[in-house]
């Protein structure tokens, strides 16, 4: 092997390199954007149903009555918690925080029965929860509720907002993502084009010349992909083993999801942007190449 092979062998290993590097990079971060955008909708999700409904009781209402009403309120599907405090639970926590015995400084206690009614997400909206609150000013045995509608009117709006430059940043970095990987490919046929071209003199198809090239190019989109998958794994796993918070929030449907995306981007951007570069150079003319 002459001096001229063994350089142009080190520059195809280069330019192997760079194209893993390349694809193993932009899909990582690519990755990343996508896991926070999901986990930002999950955590605003969270805050809605957090917010609840507080309904204040009557002191007349009857316990089996009562009991009655909460097994049928379960059965609503808009129904997500329900967290009863009798009056006496209300005073014995409040006696808590004041450290005092107030009932027996007042003579009696004037705290009533409440339910705490929380909603699920998909019904965490200034409309599903006019006609939650109306139904329950309707009963008989309810005094009061009281519902922090605008606090959830401007979670969903911030929601909207917040996915809207979220979504726009991930396509952004996409497009970026595949200017970067095309380019990489196209130095990487930039350097075999008088090979190219001199299998195109020698009678050799078209679709017999970029075989071998749209074969590296799945291969190399496999193996960047396969790198990025596994740069996010350790990215997850890291920030769920040093913020225990995320381990609520954490989906392992989404993060399957995202990863099997990227490492379908990963082969098909490596794949078709290989196939547009050595189209160029097939249709290029010889005085062109230099």
């Amino acid at each position: 092997m002459n001096q001229e092979e063994r350089f142009n062998r080190r520059r195809l290993r280069a330019s192997h390199v760079s194209v893993v590097v390349s694809i193993s990079f932009m899909l990582y971060i690519s990755g990343l954007l996508f896991l926070f955008v999901m986990n930002t909708n999950t955590v605003m999700d969270n805050m809605k149903e957090n917010i609840g409904i507080t309904v204040i009781l009557k002191d007349n209402v009857e316990e089996h009555n009562l009991n009655y009403f909460m097994k049928r309120l379960y059965l609503k599907p808009y129904t997500k918690t329900v967290t009863y405090t009798s009056s006496e639970e209300a005073a014995a926590e409040l006696q808590e925080e004041l450290g005092e015995n107030f009932v027996e400084f007042i003579g009696y206690n004037p705290l009533p029965s409440s339910f705490e009614f929380k909603v699920n997400s998909n019904y965490s909206n200034k409309d599903s929860l006019a006609v939650v609150t109306a139904y329950f000013k309707s009963l008989d045995f309810v005094e009061s509720v009281s519902v922090q509608d605008t606090l959830v009117e401007n979670l969903n709006k911030s929601k909207i907002r917040i996915g809207i430059v979220l979504s726009a940043l991930n396509v952004l970095l996409l497009i970026i993502s595949i200017v970067v990987i095309n380019n990489t490919m196209r130095l990487y046929i930039y350097a075999n084009r008088f090979v190219i071209k001199t299998m195109q003199t020698l009678g050799a198809t078209r679709s017999f010349i970029r075989r071998p090239y749209l074969r590296k190019g799945f291969v190399l989109g496999i193996i960047g992909a396969t790198i990025a998958g596994v740069l996010l794994s350790l990215s997850v796993t890291g920030l769920l083993n040093n913020i225990s918070e995320l381990k609520d929030i954490f989906d392992l449907r989404q993060y399957v999801f995202v990863v099997a995306a990227i490492f379908l981007l990963g082969i098909c951007i490596s794949y078709f942007t290989t196939l547009f570069a050595i189209n160029i150079y097939l249709r290029l003319k010889n005085k062109l190449l230099y």
